[in-house]
């Protein structure tokens, strides 16, 4: 039986790539589990067969990486993206990669890396950020303490990562430097909140600002129990970190405390106290 030349392809792919299903991206390379997108000019990453293991997509254009890029990718093992053009990498970018034991993003433009990034990395062996455009400011703070909590651990990870800037901290690895050089502030309060009494259904305001660098997220405290302001639409926590309580009932009575807290360390406020002295007139 003669096969038509429209057929061939198909067979061809079955002939070589068993393992796959056949979705090997255009102009890339693919072979068992392994994928190879090199000098392909690409400036985004394309779709990629789920059964991965080896992915590399160095020497191209790519300039971000989309929140769960590589969620699919459960098996992937290897993921090559140095020699491009990325500047940040955002939250979620690695994602669901639990069996991710190498990574390679230098020679890059990254000059920001969300917090948290590489904390789902389970079997990570091998990260490097060095040759990029790292801004070693107190927001990258909390990568020096991850890399240190590896080397602490008598961790077989291997990192690299160097500062580009300031000019001050250029061509620092990252792992050495304090927290003091990273001009980190630890929160202060500068505006206190106090005890109110109030009539049942009234709006009340507890005041608490807070500065530091970074810019302290302000969180509030009811009964010692963080306060969740979706769980309630009454509540409102201000730009300025004032806590508004609109149409107050009995639940609302207790004690209060403002927590201002950033990557440098966390301060409460006093303890106040809301109390109720009867009901509003009709």
């Amino acid at each position: 039986m003669l096969l038509k030349p429209a057929s061939l392809p198909g067979l061809l792919c079955f002939l070589l790539l068993p393992s796959f299903s056949c979705s090997c991206p255009s102009r890339c390379l693919c072979f068992r589990t392994t994928v190879r997108c090199m000098h392909l000019m690409l400036e985004t990453i394309p779709d990629i067969p789920p059964q991965t293991s080896i992915l590399d997509l160095r020497f191209n254009h790519i300039k971000e990486i989309q929140p769960g890029a590589f969620r699919r990718l459960k098996n992937l093992n290897t993921l090559l993206l140095n020699n491009n053009q990325i500047k940040h990498i955002v939250r979620r970018s690695f994602e669901d990669l639990e069996n991710l034991k190498y990574l390679f993003l230098h020679n890059n433009k990254i000059s920001r890396i969300h917090p948290g990034t590489f904390s789902q990395l389970e079997s990570l062996k091998r990260l490097r950020l060095d040759s990029n455009a790292l801004l070693c400011d107190c927001d990258l703070m909390w990568l020096a303490e991850l890399l240190k909590e590896y080397a602490e651990q008598g961790s077989s990870i291997q990192t690299a990562a160097t500062c580009e800037a300031p000019r001050e901290l250029h061509g620092r690895s990252i792992i050495t430097l304090t927290a003091q050089e990273f001009n980190c502030e630890r929160p202060r309060i500068t505006s206190e909140p106090h005890d109110v009494d109030v009539l049942l259904g009234n709006t009340v305001y507890f005041t608490c600002r807070a500065e530091g660098n970074p810019k302290p997220a302000i969180i509030w405290l009811h009964n010692n129990n963080e306060i969740d302001m979706k769980d309630d639409n009454r509540l409102n926590l201000l730009q300025d970190g004032t806590l508004m309580i609109q149409n107050t009932k009995e639940s609302d009575k207790g004690v209060y405390q403002c927590m201002a807290k950033n990557i440098a360390g966390e301060v409460k406020t006093q303890e106040v106290v809301l109390r109720y002295f009867g009901t509003p007139c009709n």
